[in-house]
């Protein structure tokens, strides 16, 4: 289709002449030059700029030298548009030409640099990459560059060879793009260099080597496809581009690596016009553009290269060739995509000879337009318009054919581009991110690009990368569907961060279409739970099992202590991030989960006694008596929540055995480190042993007769509160009755010379003066929360003196001191309902946030699960009940115990 594009006139300077009347830069270009062209004629015009830059001197100052290289730039453009728009010169001919200036004054100004810095050029190259390493620039093209030094050629005796390397880089591209009186001559891009946001301009071959051998990218292999020798030391270039063929040409491309070359696919419609007028397309990046052309080459180059040696050529239309002999392509299909490519080509000179800019966009202005129209050769801008679009709808075509099968395979539910690839940030992706709802995409742009480069262990390797590419377009799409885009995102990336691998959980993710979409919801609403993914993503296929529970495993046969632990530890990791997950997402009541969390907790402290005891048994010979293990605090009262630590004790009966303490607390310390030392397989709960008899200062195992003359005779009024909340978890049955039956008389009799009054409430005012609630949503230690709750129902029973009163969980005792009249049926029912409401969203609460400060939830996904948790409609319902529950307790506590040194 090159045929539709004609000359304007045959003779090269009337050419050049005539078009000056619609393009003022060929209008002064015309000015300048067109005494010369005339003269000796247009190719030998040429061939004098040539030798003008080859001719630059080295001793040249900088200024004399940029001048002398912006003049011979300006005649060479002045030659080759008039050849090219006389009909005098092909494609071929004008791209040539164009490569040639580039690349001879690349290597003039880097013999200036050299010179003007005293350095020696051994080992120091500069390549081509894009369309000047293919010879195939256009009119006012960048010329991509990437700049290498050999460190033992590059001035070894130079105390910083990286600095001074950079330093004549820098002189390089200040002679060829600074814009003096004589205009430029070429503008320089070094972003397809390694990394480039922290790699130097110039980059020593090993630093490259090693950054391509390990976390080089496909759009990168795509790249340097047309890598090319342009200036410096030609066999140390040679020597690299040798190294880099195995880079580049893969004998064996897997799925992953196709599927990613796929995805690259989308960076073609970049800059494509959006607003459906197909005359301010771009003839380069929109539909049926230039770049779709490259891709069909690139693209089938890149997935047979590795394997047919034919296929490894920088240039487009000879890369076309190449596939219809391998019989890749018709040759019918090569005749008009290499038509078209020469046709859209030449439109793309003539628009960048208007002005000399670096466009690629037709013209809005209607002077501007006709002018275009008649550079191609067109009577009108309509007549030229409509051949323009007969021949992008071709390309098109052809181009959707090229990745048709892989289009069904990976269809999502986002339309819109995802480039996340290259050096430049695709404006389409940055509209595809705000329509999905993200309010910051170009930082979402910068962190995916920073994992592509492999700035986080999950993607250091080629597979880990291939496999988020595949990944986040569903990904982004379960991100949108919280609600909270760009706060799902940053949590995503936080489970991504803190992978130690990215193969495997990715592939999971992948794998099961389901997962991806929940993990993403799961880590919004609990984003703690995500850092135990991390720490342990093998978690995740527990949610793709069939099975909700699974038995914990037969520790007992294991014979190794730290084998028992880390087995134990697994199973615990999964079970409780199953429970969770069940929490999370509603399948189980918050109403229920206090007791799933302590059945969970009872269990890990049997199982981890029994190792305890087998492991000191072995060492120190069979047990010097009788032992229980006494939950306290919220365990003791079967309330755990997620995250909770374990209040325990540790009480045994010595039987005569003299040497007792010393077993029991080598028991006790085995235990102690059997639930709560941080493994390989992580760890199962903190534990808080400050409860016992004299706290830190006693020892860690209490004999019962310890036990019994301590709270007879010296115990606080707290500790006795302590006491309320005693259940044995496990050990002996008859020790376990004789120690509650103990706690029954402490509880039922206590001393008479405490004030319980006096010490309760002070004791409250203290914990408040010294832990102050951090706002309404510090559910604990609000006035009105938890802690009031529970002096409230401790000091109820002490006060009952009622050993038929006592039991363990809040909800029992306040049904039990209602039942014996101690609390009013009004004030039973407003406590259990306080209860239940607090303990409801604390489970959601202590999920979703961890050990964080508490503070008023403003993530939309946990807002609605604390509404469903309390069975409300929304948070202004869930905050004014909170209110209400908080407001009655208070109230109650002033008047059962007393006000706070700061109530009214």
């Amino acid at each position: 289709m090159t045929e539709l594009i004609s000359p304007i006139d045959t003779d090269p300077l009337k050419a050049l002449q005539r078009a000056g009347d619609y393009a003022p830069y060929l209008a002064r270009l015309s000015t300048d030059f067109g005494q010369t062209i005339g003269a000796s004629g247009a190719e030998r015009a040429f061939q004098s700029a040539v030798s003008q830059m080859e001719n630059v001197q080295v001793s040249a100052s900088i200024d004399d030298a940029m001048s002398a290289l912006r003049r011979a730039k300006r005649l060479g453009h002045a030659a080759l548009a008039a050849l090219d728009l006389s009909g005098q010169a092909d494609l071929n001919d004008v791209t040539e030409g164009l490569t040639v200036l580039a690349e001879t004054s690349v290597a003039a100004a880097l013999r200036v640099a050299l010179a003007q810095h005293n350095a020696e050029g051994d080992g120091l190259f500069l390549l081509a990459l894009g369309k000047m390493g293919g010879r195939e620039l256009n009119y006012s093209s960048d010329i991509d560059l990437v700049a290498f030094f050999d460190a033992d050629l590059f001035n070894p005796d130079a105390k910083e060879q990286t600095r001074l390397a950079e330093r004549v880089i820098r002189t390089v591209i200040q002679l060829l793009e600074q814009h003096t009186a004589d205009g430029y001559v070429f503008r320089t891009d070094f972003r397809l260099r390694p990394d480039p946001r922290s790699t130097p301009i110039a980059i020593p071959i090993r630093r490259a080597t090693n950054y391509y051998e390990t976390l080089g990218q496909n759009w990168e292999r795509m790249a340097w496809i047309k890598a090319a020798y342009v200036a410096g030391d030609r066999k140390a270039c040679d020597r690299f581009l040798a190294d880099m063929q195995g880079f580049v040409w893969r004998q064996h491309l897997d799925y992953w690596a196709i599927a990613d070359v796929h995805a690259i696919k989308g960076m073609i419609n970049s800059q494509a016009d959006r607003s459906g007028d197909e005359a301010s397309a771009d003839v380069k990046l929109g539909p049926g553009g230039i770049r779709e052309i490259e891709f069909f080459v690139q693209t089938q180059q890149i997935i047979l290269g590795g394997r047919v040696p034919a296929l490894r050529t920088p240039r487009t239309l000879d890369g076309l060739d190449a596939l219809v002999i391998e019989g890749a392509v018709p040759s019918k299909i090569r005749d008009e995509l290499a038509s078209a490519y020469g046709f859209l080509r030449a439109v793309e000179h003539r628009i960048q000879m208007l002005a000399d800019e670096q466009t690629h966009r037709l013209p809005e202005s209607d002077e501007r337009r006709a002018g275009l129209a008649f550079l191609c050769g067109y009577k009108g801008f309509n007549d030229f318009v409509a051949a323009l679009d007969q021949v992008r709808a071709n390309v098109h075509q052809r181009y959707g054919e090229l990745f048709a099968g892989e289009d069904r395979k990976r269809q999502t539910a986002i339309d819109g581009n995802l480039v996340f690839t290259g050096v430049e940030t695709d404006p389409g992706t940055i509209e595809t991110l705000t329509r999905l709802g993200f309010q910051e995409p170009e930082a979402v742009i910068e962190a995916i690009r920073n994992w592509h480069r492999g700035g986080i262990p999950a993607t250091r390797t080629p597979r880990g990368r291939e496999l988020l590419t595949a990944l986040l377009p569903d990904a982004l799409t379960a991100m949108a569907e919280t609600g909270e885009a760009d706060g799902a995102f940053r949590l995503f990336g936080r489970f991504l961060s803190g992978l130690a691998s990215g193969v495997q959980p990715l592939s999971m993710l992948l794998s099961a279409p389901t997962l991806l979409q929940d993990l993403i919801a799961t880590l919004a609403l609990a984003p703690e739970i995500g850092v135990t993914l991390a720490r342990n993503p093998s978690l995740m296929e527990s949610l793709v099992s069939e099975s909700v529970q699974r038995p914990a495993p037969n520790v007992s046969t294991e014979k190794d202590f730290e084998t028992k632990l880390d087995l134990y530890r697994r199973w615990h990791a999964e079970e409780s991030f199953l429970i969770g997950h069940r929490l999370l997402h509603g399948q189980l009541a918050a109403r229920d989960a206090a007791s799933v969390w302590s059945d969970l907790a009872d269990q890990s402290i049997r199982e981890m006694a029994a190792a305890a005891e087998a492991e000191t048994e072995l060492r120190f010979g069979p047990a010097k008596g009788k032992w229980i293990i006494v939950a306290l605090g919220k365990l003791g009262g079967r309330e755990l929540s997620a995250y909770s630590d374990l209040d325990i004790l540790v009480i045994f009966d010595r039987e005569h055995h003299s040497d007792a303490q010393n077993w029991f607390t080598r028991f006790t310390q085995r235990l102690i480190t059997a639930i709560s030392a941080d493994t390989a397989a992580g760890r199962l709960y903190e534990t808080d042993m400050r409860l016992r008899p004299s706290g830190r200062a006693g020892p860690v195992a209490t004999s019962i007769e310890a036990f019994e003359s301590y709270h007879r005779n010296e115990a606080w009024t707290w500790e006795l509160m302590a006491l309320t909340r005693f259940r044995v978890v496990a050990g002996d049955p008859d020790l376990a009755a004789r120690a509650s039956s103990l706690v029954e008389t402490f509880i039922a009799e206590p001393r008479a010379s405490v004030s319980l009054d006096a010490d309760i409430l002070d004791m409250r005012r203290r914990l408040f003066k010294e832990k102050p609630p951090f706002g309404a949503w510090d559910l604990k230690q609000c006035e009105g929360g938890i802690v009031d709750l529970e002096f409230i129902v401790q000091h109820a029973l002490l006060k009952a003196r009622n050993a038929a009163c006592w039991r363990a969980s809040i909800s029992d005792a306040v049904a039990a001191l209602s039942d014996h009249g101690i609390l009013s049926r009004d004030e039973a029912r407003m406590l259990e309902r306080g209860r239940a409401y607090l303990h409801a969203l604390q489970q959601i609460q202590r999920l979703a946030l961890g050990g964080e400060t508490p503070e008023t939830p403003k993530s939309i996904g946990l807002i609605d699960r604390l509404a469903r948790a309390v069975a409300q409609d929304g948070f202004s319902a869930v905050e004014a009940e909170l209110e209400q529950v908080c407001g009655a307790i208070a109230a109650l506590r002033c008047k059962r115990i007393g006000s706070l040194a700061t109530d009214s």
